[in-house]
């Protein structure tokens, strides 16, 4: 009897199972190295975010010379929110740095009225005002939901004025 040149149907079997582990962990390897892109880049992303709202908050709390609370000083609003006025005159009147849980955002209001939005995506946040006079600081912390887990970013400012006592509420 001749013998028939070709593959068995086992031996198909077996190279399209073979085939098919190949195709899996090549799918794998590329999905966990697209995931670990996309989350380096949303980390870097948050940080850079956090960065330019962090210095904008500096720019803002450095020039504090009075607020709405007793004695002028500035008065934080249950940990979310502290209202100032500044020694700029450009920035004349009353100015509120605010957490808004409900959208997740963190805005800054001059007397106009208008809000400006800092910096989105915050899932936490906490403001305070310590010291007296010359040892008075302003601190603002807040984490993002795009940052790697548990990050918070913080700043410390000292007012230039520092004349001020410090009100909570």
């Amino acid at each position: 009897m001749r013998r028939q040149a070709g593959f068995t149907l086992i031996e198909l079997i077996a190279c399209i199972i073979i085939l098919g582990f190949i195709g899996l962990g090549a799918t794998m390897v590329i999905s966990l190295g697209a995931n670990s892109f996309l989350s380096a880049r949303n980390a870097d992303n948050a940080g850079t975010n956090a960065q330019l709202a962090l210095e904008r908050i500096a720019i803002e709390l450095r020039d504090v010379n009075g607020g709405v609370g007793a004695g002028g000083a500035p008065q934080v609003l249950a940990g979310s929110s502290i209202v100032y006025k500044t020694t700029q005159s450009t920035l004349d009147g009353t100015r509120t740095l605010a957490y808004h849980s409900a959208n997740g955002t963190m805005s800054l209001t001059p007397a106009s009225g208008t809000a400006y939005t800092l910096i989105e995506g915050v899932s936490s946040c906490a403001m305070s005002f310590s010291g007296t006079f010359r040892d008075s600081a302003l601190t603002v912390s807040f984490t993002l939901t795009n940052a790697p887990k548990g990050q918070r970013f913080t700043i410390t400012v000292k007012p230039r004025s520092n004349t001020i006592t410090p009100v909570t509420s």
